[in-house]
C-alpha cells in the first residue's frame, strides 16, 4: 500500500510540475464541461427548474470542480473540504458512467466510437479523484458528513424527483439507481475513516 501511494503522490506531483502536462489535463477537462454540460445534458437543463440544475449535470460538473481544484494545487491552495468534495464527484460519477456503458454494451453487444471515447474520459475522470484524495487531510467530522448528505441529496433528486442522467434502452433506472446508492454509500465511508488512515501511512512515507 506504501508502494502504491508513492506512486499515486509522484504522478499528482507530476502533473502539477509539468506545464504541458497540466494543462493539457485541465483543457480536456474543460472541453468535458462544455461538451457534456450543453450536448448531454443541455436539452434536461432547459427543461428542469432552476433549483435542480446544480444536481443534473453530474460529470461535467465533476470535471469543473476537479479543475478548479487542481489549479489551487498548483498555486498553492489546497482547499481540503473541496477537495474531497470534487474527489467524491470524481469518483462516484467516473464510477457510474463505466458501469452505465458496461451494461449497455453487455445487452447491445456493440458499442459505437464516441461511446468508447467516453468510457475512457470517464476513467480519466475516476483517475482524478483519487489523485485529488490524496490532498484532503484533516477534515472535521460535520464537513465530511456534509459532503456524504450532499451526494445523498442527489440521489434523492435524480431517482426520486426524476432528475437522473439520461439513458439507454438497454439501461434500466433501477440499475443505474443501485450503482449510484453503492457508490454513495462505498465512498462515504471511505471519506469517514480513509482520511485518517491516510495521514498515518503517510507519517510512514
Amino acid at each position: 500500500m506504501q508502494h502504491f501511494l508513492r506512486l499515486l503522490h509522484w504522478i499528482l506531483d507530476l502533473i502539477l510540475r509539468q506545464p504541458l502536462l497540466f494543462w493539457s489535463a485541465m483543457g480536456a477537462n474543460l472541453v468535458g464541461v462544455v461538451w457534456g454540460g450543453w450536448i448531454w445534458y443541455g436539452p434536461q437543463l432547459a427543461a428542469a427548474p432552476w433549483w435542480a440544475w446544480l444536481f443534473i449535470p453530474d460529470c461535467p460538473a465533476a470535471a469543473l470542480w476537479a479543475t478548479i481544484a487542481f489549479l489551487g494545487l498548483r498555486y498553492g491552495r489546497s482547499w481540503g473540504w473541496f477537495n474531497a468534495f470534487a474527489a467524491f464527484a470524481c469518483i462516484k460519477y467516473g464510477l457510474w458512467t463505466l458501469a452505465f456503458w458496461l451494461r449497455h454494451w453487455s445487452v447491445v453487444g456493440a458499442f459505437e466510437p464516441l461511446e468508447l471515447m467516453l468510457f475512457v474520459s470517464h476513467i480519466g475522470l475516476t483517475a482524478e479523484g483519487v489523485l485529488l484524495a490524496l490532498r484532503i487531510g484533516s477534515l472535521r467530522l460535520p464537513v465530511r458528513l456534509s459532503i456524504i448528505g450532499w451526494f445523498a441529496l442527489s440521489i434523492w433528486v435524480d431517482y426520486g424527483l426524476g432528475h437522473h442522467p439520461p439513458l439507454t434502452y438497454a439501461v434500466p433506472v433501477a440499475f443505474v439507481f443501485w450503482v449510484a446508492t453503492g457508490l454513495t454509500t462505498l465512498l462515504g465511508l471511505a471519506l469517514l475513516l480513509l482520511p485518517t488512515y491516510m495521514e498515518v501511512l503517510e507519517k510512514k512515507l
